[in-house]
């Protein structure tokens, strides 16, 4: 039972949430999902360069991504959802391989749970298929909860996903922090009144995080204790 879940048990309220994105932070999602389109629209001769895949490939899931490259084209290709299929495959075959937890995670998930603050995977890939990720990754052992969506929509979280995320958990109330590692994530999160972390990858590193409490190239460049210090409201 995790510090979290005691203080459930007896009673307390929850003082304040942490949300990380499961695929993207947790494994290296977003490696996975570059590799797999330049696999999959080599079929279509488009070469799938850092550059496009910055512009087209930020995505939460492959449809939206190469749709916009088939527009960002200009060429009338129909197979669209086609490549998606083959995409999705692909990636559901990453999430089956060996897969190594961030290392600097868990420290960080205990830490938290130490301060009575509840820790929250997110995943657009639905429940299925994440709660089999968060075992795997022995996230749920960790006392990690998870909220996970269906989602094919370019963004994962919106602002709107925030918002409706924490009404249904009932934690609208209280104080959010977010660790993002996208653009997209970490405007949406703060639209919906989140204190952001923001952790971006070697195809997000360009992005603009302005309003993110800390930008940090890799999640152990502080420690968890620091980390925490400086984005917890109470």
């Amino acid at each position: 039972m995790s510090d979290v879940e005691a203080a459930k048990s007896a009673g307390k309220k929850v003082r304040e949430v942490l949300f990380f994105e499961l695929e993207t932070l947790a494994i290296t999602g977003r490696k996975a999902m570059f590799e797999t389109l330049q696999k999959v629209m080599k079929s279509k001769d488009m070469d799938v360069t850092k550059a496009l895949f910055a512009k087209c490939g930020l995505t939460a899931r492959p449809a939206a991504a190469i749709q916009a490259m088939i527009d960002n084209s200009g060429r009338n290709l129909t197979t669209g959802d086609q490549l998606a299929e083959q995409a999705e495959s692909e990636m559901k075959k990453f999430f089956e391989s060996d897969l190594e937890l961030n290392p600097a995670l868990p420290p960080l998930i205990k830490a938290a749970q130490e301060k009575n603050i509840e820790v929250v995977a997110l995943s657009p890939w639905g429940e299925e298929l994440a709660g089999t990720l968060m075992k795997k990754l022995g996230l749920d052992e960790l006392g990690v909860d998870l909220v996970a969506q269906d989602c094919q929509e370019a963004v994962f979280p919106r602002a709107d996903h925030w918002l409706r995320f924490l009404k249904q958990r009932e934690q609208d109330t209280i104080p959010v922090i977010a660790l993002v590692t996208s653009a997209g994530a970490c405007r949406g999160a703060m639209t919906a009144g989140a204190t952001c972390v923001a952790i971006p990858d070697e195809y997000t590193s360009f992005e603009d995080f302005s309003g993110a409490k800390i930008i940090m190239d890799s999640l152990d460049e502080m420690t968890p204790a620091e980390i925490l210090d400086m984005v917890c409201r109470h």
